[in-house]
């Protein structure tokens, strides 16, 4: 009985050890076949399915993004719009140097009004802000001084007129040999030093104002008014100031009238000592008001070698035309100075560039519409920069305007938005 009992005991040991060998086989064979599933045609196509959808989108989505780059307009679109087109190509670029400036009185065409003999204030015809032509009265003064010295030319030319009549007669005498050759040269002698004398009594009434004609007036007047002086302007120009009043009494050191022709200004400029060898004599130079958009050319016509120690600049004046007097004297504008002319491979207009968020582009001609390309700029002057990426020789780009462009293409990305 214990025989067949432990003999009982080691078959079901046996058959259970089989039966766990068994199942471990099975599930091997399992993992196989799952194994040679997931290698199967049928998977591999369902993966291709799936990149392929996955690439269908991501072109559509670059093809949208392509989209909004586009800004397509009609014929009549583009004609209202006026939009010019040039070709991208080499270009030039002036380099400048900018710096600050003031607008001056010219003083070769500046004048102070001073009276050359001191009297009370008669007539005053010009105010501040008038407009004189050389030799217009601007006042007329009493005075006792410019009397004595009219005075003194009126007896001098009756002198001459006295001494001419002698002289004739001592002439007529000594011909008829009834007088003296003595006293004919004693005539001609007082006649030349009349001569003389009248002269210098012109050449006084010349030094204190006096025109030649108002002086040959005066010796035809019967009874001429020996006290009122002219003050005549010596400039075309507009009153910048006036101090004389009617009644008042005048000084001859005091200045009553300033008259400037502002058709001509300058323009002083303060040049650092690293740039002064960049500038010269002979350049031109643009003055810019930024505020009122404004601007001119002028011409340098003075550099100074002296660096002033208040300053640390040199002192450079340039010479502005102001025909229509919108150059004010006191303003202060910007400056900039021609320095240098470089070419480059591909220069465009900085009216051809946009930007947005940060990143600038321009407006390229396809067959497709104007496309918007991204560009990298380099150097640039007052008008155009140099591009160095986006941008290829040859390509057609919108010149100007560009802004109308820009909304356009906002419009269109607004559409993809929706």
């Amino acid at each position: 009985m214990i025989y067949k009992k432990i003999l009982s005991y080691g078959l079901a040991f046996i058959i259970g050890a089989a039966g766990v060998f068994a199942v471990g086989l099975y599930w091997e064979d399992i993992q196989s076949q799952i194994s040679t599933l997931s290698a199967s045609p049928f998977i591999e196509i369902t993966n291709e399915i799936a990149a392929a959808e996955q690439e269908k989108k991501h072109e559509h989505s670059e093809e949208e993004h392509h989209g909004e780059n586009i800004v397509k307009l009609t014929e009549e679109q583009i004609q209202k719009m006026g939009l010019k087109f040039r070709t991208a190509g080499p270009g030039n670029l002036i380099l400048t140097l900018s710096t600050r400036g003031k607008i001056i009185l010219h003083p070769d065409h500046l004048a102070h009004i001073i009276p050359k003999v001191s009297g009370v204030a008669r007539e005053v015809n010009k105010n501040i802000g008038d407009f004189v032509k050389v030799n217009d009265v601007m006042a007329v003064l009493e005075s006792r001084d410019m009397a004595d010295i009219k005075a003194s030319y009126l007896a001098a030319l009756s002198k001459k007129r006295l001494a001419a009549s002698s002289l004739e007669r001592e002439e007529k005498l000594y011909q008829e040999k009834v007088s003296a050759g003595q006293d004919y040269l004693n005539a001609k002698n007082v006649y030349e030093e009349s001569i003389i004398s009248v002269q210098l009594a012109r050449q006084k009434l010349r030094a204190f104002g006096l025109e030649n004609e108002e002086i040959d007036q005066l010796a035809n007047q019967n009874d001429p008014d020996l006290r009122l002086y002219q003050i005549r302007s010596p400039i075309d120009g507009t009153v910048l100031m006036r101090h004389i009043t009617k009644g008042e009494f005048i000084e001859n050191t005091t200045t009553i009238f300033q008259v400037a022709d502002l058709r001509r200004v300058w323009v002083e400029i303060g040049i650092y000592p690293k740039d002064l060898y960049k500038v010269k004599e002979g350049q031109m130079v643009e003055v810019v008001v930024p505020v009122e958009n404004k601007g001119s050319q002028a011409k340098l016509i003075y550099v100074s070698p002296i660096v002033a120690d208040e300053t640390i600049t040199a002192k450079a004046v340039a010479e502005l035309d102001n025909p229509q007097g919108i150059w004010r004297s006191g303003v202060f504008v910007k400056v900039n100075i021609a320095t240098e002319k470089i070419s480059l491979p591909l220069v465009i207009p900085k009216e051809a560039i946009q930007n947005i968020d940060g990143r600038d582009f321009a407006f390229v001609v396809t067959p497709d519409g104007f496309e918007r390309r991204f560009i990298k700029m380099g150097q640039s002057d007052n008008e155009n920069v140099e591009v160095f990426s986006g941008l290829n020789p040859g390509d057609q780009y919108v010149a100007d305007k560009t802004f109308l462009l820009k909304a356009e293409l906002g419009k269109t990305s607004a559409k993809h938005e929706h």
